[in-house]
């Protein structure tokens, strides 16, 4: 495609939202993303993907209270994640800012603070054992770009509230990763588990404590004040 292009590719109509959770709270977006932006995210991925890594550092830097100014480790491969991943830039294509201005409406934060978003793709056997995100990302939207057939795995589990989400294309779950004193909130620790056929194509998009660029630049048009929900 090529550069300016693409402004073409539609986004969502329409982005219902649903409960699966009220505490902790954990939404589900129908229509989260375009199957016209799915298929311009996965051509930008070509040839790019890379074993996804984790991030190695002391339970107490990663779950313990963070005001932003805490070392969070650093990030390399482990052996309880066997994805492949890759890591869009800003200045690829302007879908991946639609998308970030998304993510922050749906989970109340400011564009600055979303993370630069990153792509998985797990195949067959592959998978993210339990973890946390972190308590330095306040929130998480995990972005599922394409579903599996019955009795493909490759769910997302949550053990502690007792359900999973099955991959299905274009939907997104929300959830927030903090207590009220800025610890983690370790209800939250889920794993993508082992796909079994077919290939998981998924999306993360972490909000962060601290501002992660300048978006001042940036205007934000909302079409909608909030999206649509079904009781």
């Amino acid at each position: 495609m090529a550069p300016g292009q693409e402004d073409d590719v539609p986004g969502p109509r329409k982005i219902l939202a649903s409960s699966i959770s009220e505490d902790p709270k954990v939404l589900l977006y129908q229509d989260f993303v375009s199957e016209a932006e799915v298929a311009h995210l996965l051509q930008l991925c070509e040839g790019r993907w890379e074993r996804s890594m984790v991030s190695k550092g002391l339970a107490s830097e990663l779950h313990g209270t963070n005001d932003g100014s805490k070392s969070v480790g650093e990030e390399a491969v482990g052996e309880t994640r066997t994805s492949s991943s890759v890591h869009l830039s800003w200045d690829e294509t302007i879908v991946t800012e639609r998308i970030a201005a998304r993510v922050a409406s749906v989970t109340g934060s400011q564009l600055a603070q979303v993370e630069p978003l990153v792509m998985l793709r797990y195949e067959p056997g592959q998978f993210f054992k339990m973890h946390h995100d972190g308590s330095m990302r306040p929130s998480t939207v995990f972005v599922y770009l394409n579903g599996l057939e019955p009795g493909g795995g490759g769910e997302t589990h949550f053990p502690h509230l007792g359900f999973q989400v099955k991959p299905s294309a274009c939907t997104a779950i929300m959830w927030h990763n903090r207590n009220e004193d800025g610890s983690a909130d370790l209800r939250m620790k889920h794993e993508a588990k082992p796909v079994i056929s077919g290939i998981k194509y998924a999306m993360n998009c972490f909000v962060n404590i601290n501002v992660q660029r300048d978006t001042s630049n940036i205007i934000v048009r909302h079409l909608t004040d909030e999206p649509s929900k079904e009781q």
